[in-house]
């Protein structure tokens, strides 16, 4: 196999400064109908209720296919720190612990900016490991964004 084995991906880790309020970047983060629109996905339905253990889903059609993108809330403490789990349909691997990989979202307020730090960890594959350093990459900058220009 060509793929690097899952222990040899280290974990990801990537901060940004947001000029606003922490509030307000934790209401971009948590609130669906906010999450819809830095994630440019209106089509999309995420089902969530915050409280730990619980799960999380996002749903909806991406190019040609349906998806579904699941895990559980495993840190949830307003405006501090939000962790979850997260397993993809369109990974094609099977719904096992093993392939879910940890997003931590982590916020700490200074002056008029908000810094956000996004930790992603255990990644089952090296493929999806270049994918979500490239989308996240990018997806931090439009969030950033979203939240300034809202």
């Amino acid at each position: 196999m060509f793929d690097e084995k899952k222990e040899d991906l280290k974990p990801f880790s990537k901060s940004i400064f947001i000029n606003a309020d922490v509030s307000k970047v934790w209401h971009a983060l948590t609130i669906p109908e906010l999450m819809k629109k830095w994630m440019l996905e209106e089509e999309i339905n995420i089902i969530t209720d915050w409280r730990v253990g619980s799960q999380i889903r996002i749903e909806g059609k991406q190019h040609w296919a349906h998806f579904e993108n699941k895990g559980i809330v495993l840190q949830f403490e307003k405006e501090k720190n939000l962790q979850y789990s997260h397993w993809s349909s369109l990974s094609r691997l099977p719904d096992n612990s093993e392939n879910y990989t940890v997003f931590e979202f982590g916020l700490t307020q200074g002056g008029s900016q908000t810094e956000l730090t996004l930790t992603i960890n255990n990644f089952p594959t090296k493929v999806i490991y270049k994918h979500l350093v490239f989308y996240w990459d990018i997806t931090l900058r439009i969030l950033k964004k979203f939240i300034e220009e809202n």
